[in-house]
């Protein structure tokens, strides 16, 4: 179970991972989806993109199986 106030970018994070294993991508492991936040965090860091921290219970997505 996630926390309450769980990383926008980690919710990000998991429906990228998603969408990448639904298309036959690639298959991200549960373990690596702070990396893959990281990682994004980093690019809209790099692209001067900037970044709205809103609440994870709006953006709440469901656990993966």
């Amino acid at each position: 179970m996630k926390t309450k106030h769980e990383d926008p970018l980690l919710l990000g994070a998991r429906r990228v991972a998603d969408s990448l294993a639904e298309r036959g991508y690639a298959f991200i492991e549960d373990d690596q989806l702070e990396g893959l936040a990281a990682v994004l965090r980093s690019f809209l860091t790099a692209a001067g993109i900037s970044v709205n921290a809103v609440e994870a219970d709006s953006a709440r997505v469901p656990a993966r199986a």
